[in-house]
């Protein structure tokens, strides 16, 4: 590039002026990229705090994650991130810890040897204590079926029905898909979830030999596959706001974007704070709230967006302190998910058991359950029975607790043709960017990595296009 277009594309980014609707992750990320090259950037969040599902809050004199807690470990967005707020001696990885599942055979592991919830050995004890003998002998027969159509079926609830029977499906595979996602085993594509699963079924010719090849090797060194931030993942949260705040990124929370209107090649947006309200002229606008929140922003100007909610329903979390010698003896994992249906709650993660813990620290426990419109009190109250039922503890001491409600959406795995339609419909316009879980994806990493992206193609047609032409080079 010479040095005349180098010029011009830093005259361009000065000149330029960004809004990023939303403060979670992918808003922060989106407003880094923008801010990072000198663009100036204006960030609305209609709450009183930054980060989205990554929430901790004191409880008993302790900050503790109500959310998100931790990350997936792997190249990428996230990863540079962490390097880049100087947090990568603070990572802290996870313990290893079984998954457990709940349901007619009462509270039990899964193997260790599973992928998804589906078992490499139907006869391995953890299996049979889940599925029966009869759920056995009926998941053995994949291995006698002859290699007819094998390979070519993405749905999983299919997939694993059609090869392995319906009690390795409804107990061990449709728990964690509810549990951890809120969708049924028929809305996940095994080749986006479980990525070679199906090449591995051609070659061996059934689905428990497909993941016991996928395993990965017990000899082979690896690392740990999850990460939180020791201190809590709103440490993440304050260091991002505060490289924000050293690229003089214009942040207000508390504020809530009404709407969007085209102004020239741009957008005015309208806000509102308290009894305060305004509009804000800008080149760009970059939409990283929720998908209601998004919707209401975004169908005015482009269509596709007038159909039924992409996301799963939203759910009640609430977080326990517990005081249980039950739990120090025998945890039950990192998490229990319960057949749908079979329990009040969809899932409790030990959150203690998953991070590091000091002897004699209280339990960190998150109970996920349906929401509703239910007081405190009963919720509360139903959370803990939940928990006493799920980790097998018979009175343990409250010490604090917190509820919130929390909205979720499909993993990246889901198939959704519905989705995959709105976001190629809405990330057509130069200007508008859409970023979020809802459009692409759970989980933190993927997250980053997809406003990275988005923010990125925003950025590239201001910078490049901004006077019809592009910078020469």
């Amino acid at each position: 590039m010479s040095s005349d277009a180098a010029t011009d594309l830093i005259s361009q980014a000065r000149s330029a002026r960004v809004a990023v609707v939303g403060g979670g992750i992918a808003g922060l990320v989106a407003a880094l990229q923008c801010a990072r090259v000198g663009i100036s950037v204006t960030l609305f969040e209609s709450a009183d705090r930054l980060g989205g599902l990554v929430a901790s809050v004191d409880l008993d004199g302790r900050m503790t994650d109500v959310a998100a807690d931790g990350f997936r470990v792997a190249p990428g967005a996230l990863s540079d991130l962490v390097d880049e707020l100087g947090l990568r001696d603070a990572v802290v990885p996870a313990r290893d810890a079984d998954t457990w599942v709940a349901g007619p055979h009462g509270v039990a592991p899964l193997p260790t040897a599973s992928i998804l919830g589906i078992p490499a050995n139907p006869f391995d004890a953890r299996a049979t204590r889940i599925i029966g003998a009869r759920g056995s002998w009926r998941a053995y027969v994949d291995r006698l079926r002859p290699p007819l159509t094998i390979g070519a079926e993405r749905n999983l609830g299919t997939l694993v029905r059609t090869r392995m029977g319906s009690r390795v499906l409804d107990r061990m595979v449709a728990p964690l898909t509810h549990g951890i996602h809120g969708v049924p085993p028929e809305q996940v594509d095994v080749d986006r979830a479980a990525r070679g699963l199906n090449s591995a079924l051609t070659r061996t010719g059934s689905l428990s030999g497909a993941v016991a090849q996928q395993l990965p090797d017990p000899d082979a060194a690896s690392g740990p596959s999850r990460a939180t931030i020791a201190g809590g993942m709103s440490v993440f949260v304050n260091a991002l706001a505060d490289r924000l705040g050293d690229l003089q990124v214009d942040i207000r929370t508390g504020t809530q974007v009404d709407g969007l209107e085209p102004a020239g090649d741009g957008w005015s947006l309208t806000w509102t704070a308290g009894d305060e309200s305004g509009d804000l002229e800008v080149d760009a606008v970059i939409v990283a709230t929720p998908e209601g929140a998004a919707r209401r922003l975004l169908a005015p100007h482009m269509g596709g967006l007038d159909g039924a909610p992409l996301s799963p329903e939203d759910v009640d979390v609430v977080t326990l302190v517990l005081d249980d010698p039950a739990l120090d003896a025998r945890p039950r994992g990192h998490a229990v998910y319960a057949v749908p249906g079979e329990a009040a709650a969809l899932a409790v993660v030990h959150a203690t058991a998953t991070w590091p813990r000091a002897v004699g620290d209280p339990h960190v426990v998150r109970v996920t359950l349906p929401a509703s419109g239910h007081a405190d009190a009963e919720v509360i109250g139903s959370a803990t029975a939940a928990a006493r039922e799920l980790l097998g503890v018979v009175a343990p001491t409250v010490r604090a607790v917190h509820r919130a409600r929390w909205p979720r959406a499909l993993p990246s795995s889901a198939l959704s043709p519905a989705r995959d339609e709105v976001r190629r419909a809405i990330r057509t316009h130069e200007r508008l960017g859409v970023t979020g879980a809802w459009i692409d994806g759970t989980g933190l990493a993927r997250v980053a990595a997809d406003a990275k992206t988005e923010a990125e193609r925003v950025r590239s047609g201001l910078l490049w296009h901004a006077d019809g032409e592009g910078a020469s080079t």
